[in-house]
């Protein structure tokens, strides 16, 4: 799996993907996908269905010898969330099905193309559903755990808003999801 350098996507307009880099060209900007978040995720989990093995530290080993597995998560590296027993979703919370999640549209800047003057790396905003070219890729994130992040390459017309206070707009969306805004 490549790790992607988010870091150096922000200061240098190149994403970093291990030997291969993403660099937007014209009027076209890279955008990463914000992850879709229903608002009925476990809160133990993250969503995940499991948790690090507390004995072992994830690392699957016995620590009582060296050539043995751990007692506890059979060598897996991670067990089964107590909260919610590996169903990602805490007791009695709806769980979506994989067909009804619709993709996010929304996303942060992380590469911009010369022709491009109204964006900024960086900026959050808001674009049109099936908007440019979606790539799926694998990486991990600042807990070193697997993740999926898509990249999104769009025209900057493509673009219908910046958006500040961006987690304002996530809380918003979680709340509703789980029938409490107001």
């Amino acid at each position: 799996m490549q790790e992607l350098d988010f870091k150096s996507a922000i200061e240098t307009n190149i994403i970093n993907l291990g030997e291969m880099t993403l660099e937007a060209s014209e009027d076209r900007i890279i955008v990463i996908e914000d992850e879709f978040v229903s608002g009925y995720e476990c809160r133990t989990c993250d969503g995940l269905g499991w948790l690090e093995c507390d004995n072992c530290k994830g690392t699957g080993k016995s620590t009582i010898s060296k050539d043995a597995r751990c007692s506890q998560c059979q060598g897996n590296k991670h067990v089964i969330c107590p909260s919610c027993k590996g169903k990602q979703v805490e007791e009695g919370g709806l769980v979506i099905p994989d067909a009804s999640v619709r993709r996010p549209t929304t996303g942060t800047i992380a590469s911009i193309g010369p022709e491009v003057t109204t964006y900024k790396r960086g900026q959050a905003v808001i674009y049109t559903s099936f908007s440019g070219h979606v790539f799926e890729l694998n990486a991990y994130d600042t807990k070193a755990r697997q993740v999926q992040i898509v990249i999104r390459i769009i025209q900057s017309s493509d673009i219908l808003a910046k958006v500040t206070g961006h987690l304002e707009l996530r809380r918003l969306k979680k709340s509703q999801a789980v029938g409490t805004a107001a």
